[in-house]
């Protein structure tokens, strides 16, 4: 319907970062004084943000583009095709070598699963290291428990990646 067009071109797709909580997102927007943009979940780290004033939400964003890129990677007019389906969720890694405990290792060991959104702190800090929390956006409906082989400088390493659920 025409006024279902109007809804979705006068709103935005947004990706945010690091994977914050959309509560939170919602209060910094808020704070900052723009009462009527409103985010909308679309799964995973996807929004669509859209003023409940009816006004074109990229004249908003455009004119704080500063403070919304501490929000949000990327904003951009939502298009007519499907967005493919993402879940976000929790997965531990076991198994993990010290001398490879790093962001960068974590990434490519879910880089089969989805896309890498973040690590948690004690991970990052290495407050704990019997395994690390990642936080991904997955399209796989099922729940990750699989086991990954991974060449870590010439030894091969038995890396297990499981859903956190229940």
């Amino acid at each position: 319907m025409s006024e279902d067009v109007q809804w979705a071109h006068y709103g935005l797709v947004a990706t945010i970062i690091n994977g914050e909580a959309i509560a939170v997102v919602q209060n910094r927007i808020l704070d900052a004084r723009f009462n009527d943009l409103v985010i909308i979940p679309m799964g995973a780290d996807k929004v669509f943000v859209r003023s409940s004033e009816g006004v074109d939400a990229m004249l908003i964003i455009s004119s704080a583009e500063e403070f919304f890129k501490l929000v949000f990677s990327n904003w951009m007019r939502g298009k007519n095709d499907v967005m493919p389906y993402r879940r976000v969720v929790w997965v531990r890694l076991h198994g993990v070598p010290l001398h490879a405990w790093n962001v960068n290792f974590f990434k490519l060991c879910v880089f089969d699963y989805g896309r890498f959104l973040r690590a948690d702190s004690c991970s990052v800090n290495k407050d704990r290291l019997d395994f690390t929390q990642v936080l991904i956006a997955t399209p796989d409906l099922d729940i990750i428990n699989r086991i990954e082989m991974v060449l870590v400088d010439g030894v091969l390493v038995e890396i297990k990646i499981v859903e956190e659920w229940g």
